[in-house]
């Protein structure tokens, strides 16, 4: 609704190394995040919102447990995903990225890449990923959360935990489809619109394409 103001989360303090780190983009010095357990309660509370830290270490920083405030959590930041004991981050580019990610269903579904090279079922993250394919609630072990940015000049939305749908082993880059399982409440949050919004088409393109269109029907005629 117009006017109604959004309360944003208070982002966990960062110790001076982890600051340095994430403004300086210094390598991260801490424990690999495979071996931690992601603060998921923590991310609830920014769900449907911009990451108060940037980019894809911020988002690491902000999940990371208390535990490791003084040290950021190491990750490879080149990859499409990040693991974590507790669940699997998931990156994607709603516009602008190597792979065309797209929301279907006004936002309830999107595809994502694994990329890198020559993904297949026996890489070990789509290995670890099929096994959370069953359909059913977000396991104990393992939650699948995805984050979305518009552009890579801009913050990642936690966009909620997502289901398997199917996926995909002849698409380049090795297409997963995942379902968001927090839509009803994202459909609230006007950052989640906005990533809609900017893989719509404008309206000058849109007319565009139409008379295109036309054209090719009148040329073939």
């Amino acid at each position: 609704p117009v006017g109604r103001k959004v309360v944003v989360p208070e982002a966990p303090k960062l110790s001076r190394r982890a600051l340095a780190e994430l403004v300086l983009q210094r390598p991260s010095s801490g424990t690999s995040t495979k071996a931690l357990k992601a603060d998921l309660a923590l991310l609830k509370k920014h769900l449907g919102i911009p990451c108060p830290h940037f980019g894809k270490k911020g988002v690491v920083q902000l999940a990371a447990p208390s535990s490791e405030a003084g040290a950021p959590p190491k990750f490879n930041k080149y990859a499409g995903w990040v693991e974590w004991d507790n669940a699997i981050f998931l990156w994607v580019n709603a516009t602008g990225g190597s792979f065309d990610n797209t929301f279907k269903l006004d936002g309830r579904q999107v595809n994502w890449y694994v990329g890198g090279t020559n993904p297949t079922d026996k890489s070990p993250i789509i290995k670890r990923l099929l096994a959370l394919s069953d359909g059913a609630a977000p396991s104990a072990a393992a939650q699948v959360c995805l984050f979305v940015r518009s552009l890579a000049t801009e913050p990642y939305i936690y966009c909620g935990n997502c289901g398997y749908l199917g996926h995909d082993a002849k698409k380049k880059g090795f297409e997963f489809t995942w379902r968001l399982r927090d839509f009803p409440k994202l459909t609230k949050a006007g950052a989640f619109q906005q990533l809609l919004q900017s893989q719509r088409p404008s309206k000058a393109t849109a007319v565009r394409s139409k008379a295109a269109a036309t054209a090719a029907a009148r040329w073939a005629a």
